[in-house]
């Protein structure tokens, strides 16, 4: 549950950073709301992709750095008071960093035009690897999870959290009519 709150929590970061890539592909393309939609989805997988892979680094982490004991829970729990801190200042204070999507670019045009169908995924994975202060607290929480499966999962539910923002997207298939 804490890893869709912390989803929910960053949706409205995750729409900032993924609207100004994601909107003018879906207007670009000019599809309907039927066919955005499998855009939207195809993006979203790619998120997800991006999360699940992220979620595996953390618990590697996890496992190689910080050894059981004492020791790895103070190391988690200084990590996630600072990152608390971090959290709350990037609140009041958010400065904005570069899009993933835009340092690629070039890259990106390369691969949309080799293989379309597979371009809002690529989007989605890398704009979704946007290492803001809720994503790193997210890796510190994973770190500390004891299988992989578990940190998986807190991965799937932060990712899940964070797609509620993308419901509306499909429609802007409406606006190709107006």
């Amino acid at each position: 549950m804490q890893a869709f709150l912390l989803g929910i929590s960053n949706g409205a970061v995750c729409i900032a950073y993924c609207a100004p890539v994601l909107l003018p592909y879906l207007l670009g393309e000019g599809a309907g709301i039927r066919s955005n939609a499998s855009l939207v989805g195809r993006f979203l997988a790619g998120r997800l992709l991006g999360y699940l892979l992220f979620g595996v680094l953390a618990w590697a982490v996890g496992r190689t750095m910080l050894p059981d004991g004492a020791w790895r829970e103070a190391v988690i729990g200084g990590a996630d008071m600072v990152l608390a801190v971090l959290l709350v200042l990037y609140g009041f204070f958010h400065i904005g960093g570069g899009c993933a999507v835009e340092k690629a670019e070039k890259r990106l045009k390369t691969f949309g035009d080799r293989w379309p169908a597979l371009m809002p995924a690529a989007l989605g994975l890398f704009t979704g690897l946007n290492f803001c202060p809720p994503f790193l607290l997210a890796f510190g929480n994973a770190a500390a999870e004891a299988n992989l499966l578990n940190t998986l999962m807190f991965f799937f539910l932060f990712f899940l959290g964070t797609s509620a923002f993308f419901i509306p997207f499909p429609l802007v298939g409406a606006a190709r009519r107006a």
